[in-house]
Formats: C-alpha cells, sequence, structure tokens
C-alpha cells in the first residue's frame, strides 16, 4: 500500500501509456479491464453517466455540460484528460477536483484489485485504464447524480468505453493521433462512433460532413437516435473585451443573448453541443429554461483555452491542425487590430507542419518564439525554429523567429517584450504541455 499521493503520482507516471506489451502503445480492447472492473464490483456501472468523444473540445463540452446540470440541481462528475498542473484535474465532482486523500484511497483499491486479477492470469493495467478505475471506484463513493466520462484516445478500443451512458456526445473530429486512429477524417470518425451505443441517443458537432455521414451510419445501424448540432443555427450578436453573445435557434429550442465568458470562438460550438446534449438526456417536450441555459454559460471556465494569464498574454491548448485552424479563426476575427505574437512548443508525435503553415500563412505573427517542452516526446526548437523560417522566407512574409530551449526563459523573454504594451499581444500555442507548464510558470511567479 502506497500512502504518500507523490509517491502514488509517481507510480502513475511510470506506468505505460496503453498496455504492458512490448509496444507500450498497443491498444487491443478491454477484456483485461472488465475483469479488473467486475473485480471491483463495477463501479462505473452504478452512476448515470454521460460519454463525450472528439477529437477537440471534449473537455469545454463537458464543462458546458456539467454547468447546466448543476443550474439544473444536479452533482455532476468530470472524468477528463489531459491534466495541465495537477494530476488530480482528471477526477473532479462539481467545482473540486479529487482531494489528495482520496486519490491515494482509490489508487489503493485499484491496485490491491489489480494485484488479485494478476494471479488469476491477467495483465497489469496501464495508465490511462487505472485512472478510468480509480475514478470509478471515487464517484461510486460520492455518488454525484451524473458522471461526464471523456474519452482518453479514439472512442472504440478506449477505457471508458466500458461504460454504458444516458447519452453519447461526438465533438469535433479532425486529423489527429493517427498513428493510431487512422490517416483520414473517415477512419478517425469511425473510431470515435465506436462508443454509440444501442438505443442510446447520440449527439455530435464534428465540423465535417465526412464524419457526419460515418456517425450518422453507425447511429442507424445501433436504432440510435440522432442529435446532428451541425443543423442548429446561431448567430453572434458581439464580441466584447472577454465575452461572446450569440443567439441559437434550433427546430427544438430558441435562446437569445448567450454570453459565455471567453473571446474563443469555437467554445459557441462546444456550448451548441451542451446545450443538445442537456436537452436531449432529459428528452423533455420543452426544452430547458432559456435563464437556467443563460446563468450556466456564465459559470463556464476550462483552462488552458484562451486563458488570459496576463492582460494581453494568452494561453492556448491547440495541438493539431484542427484546432489550430480554430484558433486562427479567434485570432483573425478578434485580435484583428494587434500585433500578434506566438509562442510555440509541439510534441515531435505531432503533424506539426500543417500547424505551422496555417499560423505562417493566416496569422503572419510580428515575431515567433520558439521553445522545447519539459517532455520526452518535445520536438526540438532548432527543428521547429528552422521550418518557421522556411515558410516565412517561402512567403516572403518578414516575422522574426526567435528560439531557445528553455521554455521559462523563452517564455519570460516574450513576456518582457509584449506585457503592458496594449498594442500587442501574445499567444502560447501548440500543445497541452505547454499551456500547463506555462500556467506552472506563473503560479510559482506569484508564489515567490
Amino acid at each position: 500500500m502506497i500512502t504518500d499521493f507523490y509517491a502514488c503520482e509517481k507510480y502513475i507516471n511510470d506506468i505505460p501509456l496503453f498496455s504492458h506489451e512490448k509496444n507500450e502503445r498497443n491498444k487491443s480492447g478491454n477484456d483485461n479491464l472488465s475483469f479488473l472492473m467486475a473485480e471491483l464490483g463495477d463501479p462505473h456501472k452504478k452512476i448515470k453517466c454521460i460519454h463525450i468523444a472528439g477529437t477537440n473540445g471534449k473537455g469545454s463540452t463537458a464543462t458546458f455540460i456539467k454547468c447546466i446540470l448543476n443550474k439544473l440541481g444536479y452533482s455532476v462528475g468530470v472524468f477528463t484528460s489531459p491534466h495541465l498542473t495537477d494530476i488530480r484535474e482528471r477526477i473532479a465532482v462539481d467545482n473540486d477536483i479529487i482531494s489528495k486523500d482520496d486519490f491515494v484511497s482509490a489508487f489503493n483499491a485499484v491496485k490491491d484489485a489489480e494485484q488479485r486479477i494478476v494471479k488469476k492470469g491477467k495483465s497489469p493495467i496501464s495508465y490511462f485504464e487505472l485512472l478510468f478505475a480509480m475514478a470509478a471506484v471515487y464517484y461510486e463513493q460520492r455518488k454525484p447524480d451524473f458522471v461526464i466520462y471523456e474519452t482518453g484516445l479514439g472512442g472504440r478500443l478506449d477505457a471508458t468505453n466500458l461504460i454504458t451512458p444516458e447519452i453519447t456526445v461526438i465533438t469535433s473530429i479532425g486529423l489527429d493521433h493517427m498513428k493510431y486512429l487512422g490517416d483520414t477524417v473517415s477512419l478517425i470518425a469511425a473510431e470515435k462512433a465506436g462508443i454509440i451505443k444501442d438505443n442510446i441517443p447520440v449527439v455530435y458537432n464534428t465540423g465535417s460532413d465526412v464524419a457526419d455521414m460515418v456517425i450518422s451510419k453507425v447511429a442507424k445501424s445501433r436504432s440510435a437516435k440522432e442529435i446532428n448540432v451541425a443543423k442548429t443555427e446561431y448567430i453572434i450578436n458581439d464580441v466584447s473585451d472577454k465575452t461572446i453573445d450569440f443567439s441559437v435557434h434550433s427546430s427544438y429550442y430558441k435562446y437569445d443573448n448567450l454570453v459565455i465568458r471567453s473571446k474563443a470562438l469555437y467554445q459557441i460550438d462546444n456550448a451548441l453541443t451542451a446545450i443538445a446534449a442537456c436537452n436531449g438526456l432529459f428528452g423533455n417536450e420543452k426544452a430547458l429554461d432559456e435563464q437556467i441555459i443563460r446563468a450556466s454559460l456564465l459559470d463556464f471556465f476550462w483552462p488552458g483555452r484562451m486563458e488570459y494569464i496576463y492582460p494581453n498574454v494568452i494561453i492556448d491548448g491547440a495541438h493539431n491542425e484542427d484546432a489550430i485552424e480554430r484558433f486562427v479563426e479567434t485570432v483573425n476575427n478578434v485580435y484583428r487590430d494587434k500585433e500578434v505574437r506566438i509562442l510555440f512548443a509541439v510534441c515531435e508525435d505531432k503533424e506539426y507542419k500543417p500547424m505551422i503553415e496555417l499560423i505562417c500563412e493566416k496569422i503572419n505573427p510580428a515575431k515567433i518564439y520558439v521553445t522545447a517542452l519539459d517532455s520526452k516526446r518535445t520536438a526540438k526548437a532548432s527543428e521547429i525554429a528552422a521550418l518557421f523560417k522556411s515558410i516565412l522566407e517561402k512567403n516572403s512574409y518578414d516575422g522574426v523567429v526567435f528560439e531557445g530551449n528553455n521554455l521559462k526563459t523563452v517564455f519570460e523573454t516574450a513576456c518582457s517584450e509584449v506585457l503592458y504594451k496594449e498594442e500587442k499581444v501574445l499567444f502560447c500555442v501548440g500543445s497541452l504541455y505547454l499551456a500547463g507548464s506555462i500556467k506552472k510558470i506563473v503560479m510559482e511567479a506569484k508564489d515567490d
């Protein structure tokens, strides 16, 4: 038994991501995990749940849903990934992350069960499977009214796919994790659609006609009611200093002058998906009350997504081509009167060239700061900087590229050149690891 939180965290971080096979990223199914969950008493079956998959927008959509359900008087657990600064962020109830003591307790319960199944000839569980099992154990003890489970990777083979939800949600789908999910939108959509269950409604807002067709076909084969959010009309009424005001019209409901405390235009899609999911969850003939929806959206906050950490310094976790495209849309529509600067770092296993091309060609930043992540997965700053320079030169742009391997030093340099200069804005983008690392730097600076 491990009794110290930090010892538990270290143990978890040393576990392979997907399996204990020689190829640690192999993921061939959930039979082993099913055996473990049965050993624990199947805690994932004890609480009503909502299942979310997608390339981007899962965490934001989950948080919007939580806010709506909270305003309706329900307690809501949320299991998300990855975390930014604290592994406990992945397991939360309402506005509170799991305590260190409860984290340790859940960890030991799952590890004890794992030891028992290993003695019966089963395999040890992977990093994400352990966290999923810990979350299920914790939620069974806390007994929230609902739990929202976000997939870790894909859907069909994901650990969370053991649940049987009240409603299924699929968010934006784009090209990411292609090594594991397939190299086309159609193949990736099929993996995401693997969470659709027989006779359980599916709400989807993929941003892709190809993905929509794949999901619709799977839904029909499973007699799952389809709610395609793409058919919902909305208008943006106003984008103020730090809010977006918009109105929504669908065939089932109408909500006017909803406000999100964010300037990220992509959060409108996530809010629309959450609204559709909550209306679909209860299946009411009458739509949820407009005042409830309005108040819920005002409560929304999801860290690391167009989050101001200083007055003119913003972090955004966009880490694939689809997310960068939405990031660029926001920058060009909301910050077009600013001198834009970009701090960029990325994981080497990402398809980062299209991300960099979008930034260079659609934003043309005045200055680009390139650095490395504090991770084994980081792409080299020198290689990324060279790619930025080649794309800028090819397009005859005059942006300056600054590079450095020390993230903290590069961040501080970038901040010193923009802070308190209203005409300038710095975006830190390319990886959720980057967003989390910068949040830690800022928190440590405030503690000094």
